[in-house]
């Protein structure tokens, strides 16, 4: 799944306006294109019969056009879905200062957004998506300012452990810099995460979050080429129709997509983390 570039500012009433103007001029040609095509068949003219060949193509040109813009207005629908917790943690900002965090988090993808967004509402920064990839797949992993003397540490490494994750003391050795404590501007440059809220059963959350990011993103890539693949056999069969359809339906893919990430991320429990 792919995001709009940051610099290109759409307007959803803009699009919900065009995509209604395309299908109602696409109905319009095609009644008209048929009932072109009827007095053909009672009177072979010459002009009759270009007159019909135009309004086909335009016909298909309509429709194409309104499934390219549905495809658009799913695309934007999904890109600000998956923006959601990012609002709603900068309202929090004017009042709690401890989300400042949050503009220093990256942004991207609404698979990417989505997940940081659910690690940001957690009081969990990340520096990067490639953080989040490599966290995914650790098997060993260790947190600056980590004691075993901390609340939680028991059934921490308890529930990494479940899932194949040993919690070590050491850092050395761990290709990523985790950090417990308070955020600061700094960190967004030499931690991959920060646990803002000082607590250590945040790091189940951190790994659990980022294997569902990995497990989805696969899914998105798969979804691409195969959209793609789809999308380039009609076009050499000349199915435009089909083609515009097809990347419509790759476009709504990506709002079920943001949809069950939060569904799965919604209630955590150590059960539900361990099984990951």
């Amino acid at each position: 799944m792919i995001s709009l570039p940051a610099k290109v500012k759409i307007s959803m009433n803009a699009l919900r306006i065009a995509v209604l103007c395309a299908f109602v001029l696409s109905v319009i040609v095609t009644i008209w294109s048929m009932q072109a095509a009827q007095s053909i068949t009672c009177d072979m003219q010459e002009h009759q019969s270009h007159e019909a060949h135009i309004l086909h193509v335009a016909h298909v040109a309509l429709i194409s056009l309104t499934f390219l813009l549905i495809a658009l207005y799913l695309l934007k629908s999904a890109e600000i879905a998956s923006l959601a917790a990012h609002r709603e943690m900068r309202l929090r900002l004017t009042v709690d200062m401890s989300a400042e965090f949050i503009e220093h988090v990256p942004s991207g993808p609404p698979i990417l957004n989505v997940c940081v967004g659910v690690l940001a509402k957690k009081g969990i920064f990340v520096r990067s998506a490639r953080a989040m990839v490599t966290l995914s797949k650790l098997k060993t992993l260790a947190v600056s300012g980590n004691s075993e003397a901390r609340e939680g540490y028991l059934i921490t490494k308890t529930t990494l452990a479940d899932m194949g994750v040993e919690l070590i003391g050491s850092s050395e050795s761990c290709p990523l810099k985790l950090k417990l404590g308070a955020f600061y501007p700094e960190d967004a440059y030499d931690n991959d995460f920060v646990f803002t809220n000082d607590k250590i059963t945040h790091v189940l959350a951190a790994v659990y979050v980022c294997r569902v990011y990995a497990r989805f993103l696969k899914y998105a890539w798969i979804l691409l080429l195969c959209m793609l693949a789809a999308a380039a056999a009609l076009l050499l069969f000349g199915q435009y129709t089909y083609a515009g359809a097809v990347i419509a339906f790759w476009a709504a893919s990506g709002v079920l997509i943001v949809r069950q990430i939060e569904r799965r991320t919604m209630r955590l429990t150590f059960k539900r983390i361990s099984n990951s």
